[in-house]
């Protein structure tokens, strides 16, 4: 990660940051339903909770992010 990176899950709710990729640690097919829901590299995303669950949005969806996904999430500010 570059130094202005960060995960997911540090993020604070109300941020805006911006979907930089996924480290090694998550299955690949896991990153493909991500990818379904339109969570690509370089999309915007607004963090609106982060307990209990992250909670994201993405365009008009909200996607509730289990914490394990959110930690290997990578994303820099927007």
């Amino acid at each position: 990660m570059s130094p202005n990176e960060m995960r997911l899950a540090d993020a604070t709710p109300g941020a805006t940051v911006r979907f930089r990729g996924f480290d090694a640690t998550l299955d690949t097919l896991l990153q493909d339903q991500f990818l379904a829901y339109g969570i690509a590299v370089g999309q915007t995303l607004s963090v609106l909770q982060q307990r209990p669950l992250t909670i994201i949005q993405c365009d008009h969806t909200e996607l509730a992010v289990e914490s394990v996904v959110a930690r290997a999430m990578v994303v820099a500010p927007a």
